[in-house]
C-alpha cells in the first residue's frame, strides 16, 4: 500500500514539473521596445534583444507582440468551436 502510495505522489509530482516547464515560454524584448517577441520574429531580427520568460517579461511591464495576439486568438476560437461542436 505504501508502495502505491509513493508511486502516485511521485508520478503526480513528475507530471505538474513536466507541465511547468511545458507552460514557462522564452520571449525576447528589445532595448527600447514595449512588447516581446517570439524567437525569429520579424520585429526583432537583426537587434540586440534579451532573453525573458515570459512571466519575466509581462512583470516587467512588457505587453505581447502581434504574433501572440493572434496564436491566443487562434485558441480562443478552436476552444469555442471544440465546445459547439460538444452541444
Amino acid at each position: 500500500m505504501r508502495r502505491h502510495v509513493l508511486c502516485a505522489l511521485l508520478g503526480m509530482m513528475l507530471c505538474m514539473s513536466i507541465a511547468n516547464s511545458a507552460v514557462a515560454e522564452d520571449v525576447y524584448v528589445t532595448k527600447y521596445g514595449k512588447k516581446y517577441h517570439k524567437e525569429g520574429s520579424r520585429f526583432i531580427k537583426n537587434k540586440d534583444v534579451e532573453k525573458l520568460s515570459r512571466e519575466e517579461a509581462e512583470s516587467r511591464g512588457y505587453e505581447p507582440s502581434s504574433d501572440f495576439l493572434k496564436e491566443d486568438q487562434a485558441g480562443e476560437e478552436a476552444k469555442n468551436s471544440e465546445s459547439e461542436a460538444a452541444k
